[in-house]
């Protein structure tokens, strides 16, 4: 596989692995930074992980600037959006998130219509089909269902990734390009960390090892491994079948006291600090007024997901990691990384 491919947000969790999968597929990779200073901290990860970055160079480009994305798209066959916010602490103003993530997607993907760009592909998420109000339980979203962004339990990153999702869709469409689009959409992202760059995935997982849940949030979500969403950006690039798509990517849903039985019996030296037992909903709903992460949480606890994913791995011609992988790999990076 050749060709030049934009990749937003490099530096990023997801992105830094999608770079890999790009570059180890002989792509040439034009990297997106918010700053300079990541550079080097990216190419060092990098080459650590054996991969070439003969083909790699970045440029620095802000999400809520126009400056700089026609120029950056210019002479690129593809674009990888990754690049979105997601901050581990929630915002009374929902609409926080949202010029970064929906301006900022339409930015990007104008640039790249404007230099005739053959294919998009964006990281979107779950988090964009399952939350609304009155649902069954357990409950059962597919591609074709979206968040509802008006529901006041609706939390400022589901807002935006719901709306830069759908904003994305609406364009593309509009021109006549639906089938050039493939949003990639997984649940809660694991796998190894790489660096020590915080992210929201890996402060869950952190905060789990080093004792600071005493007890689990009843709390349930499909878990997707990094490297499988790695895989299905790249593999998307040039699949007909991915064209005009919403793919659900990840393996089993699991409750964050099974991710914690897990994490304890493959990590025995952290196993005493993980919580064994569940928290009732209304203590995390009082806690949420106290620490913010856990508002992502409330509209959920109790109820559990169900999703078929299959249809993804059949159009990718992969199949999906289990979850207990993309568990342990995280967990024993955070510990590798001597962050718990």
């Amino acid at each position: 596989m050749s060709g030049k491919v934009l990749l937003t947000g490099i530096s990023g969790f997801v992105a830094k692995h999608v770079a890999i999968e790009l570059l180890n597929s002989g792509f040439e990779v034009l990297g997106t930074v918010r700053n300079k200073s990541s550079i080097e901290q990216t190419k060092k990860t990098l080459e650590e992980n054996n991969v070439s970055t003969e083909k790699l160079s970045f440029v620095e480009l802000d999400l809520i600037k126009d400056e700089g994305w026609n120029e950056a798209a210019k002479g690129c066959k593809y674009i990888i959006h990754v690049a979105s916010p997601f901050p581990f602490k929630v915002s009374n103003d929902r609409e926080s998130l949202t010029p970064a993530a929906k301006d900022g997607t339409l930015r990007v993907l104008n640039a790249g219509i404007n230099a005739g760009v053959e294919h998009f592909v964006k990281t979107s998420s779950i988090v964009c089909m399952f939350r609304k109000p009155n649902r069954t339980n357990p409950y059962t979203f597919g591609e074709n269902d979206w968040t509802d962004v008006e529901w006041n339990k609706t939390t400022d990153y589901f807002v935006s990734k719901t709306r830069a999702e759908k904003a994305a869709w609406d364009l593309m469409e509009s021109k006549g390009l639906k089938n050039n689009l493939t949003c990639i959409n997984p649940g809660f992202v694991l796998g190894d960390f790489l660096n020590e760059k915080s992210c929201t995935s890996m402060e869950y997982i952190k905060q789990l090892l080093q004792g600071k849940f005493p007890a689990a949030p009843k709390f349930s979500v499909m878990i997707s491994h990094v490297k499988d969403i790695a895989r299905a950006h790249v593999l998307s690039l040039a699949n007909k079948r991915a064209g005009g798509r919403r793919l659900i990517v990840g393996s089993e849903v699991r409750s964050i006291l099974e991710l914690s039985k897990i994490m304890a019996e493959n990590l025995p030296s952290h196993a005493k600090k993980l919580p064994k037992k569940e928290l009732p909903n209304f203590m995390v709903k009082l806690l949420s007024y106290i620490d913010t992460s856990a508002k992502n949480l409330v509209p959920d606890l109790g109820l559990t997901m169900q999703t078929d994913q299959t249809y993804s791995e059949e159009i990718l011609q992969m199949k999906f990691l289990p979850s207990e992988t993309a568990v342990v790999d995280a967990a024993k990076s955070v510990v590798r990384l001597k962050l718990a």
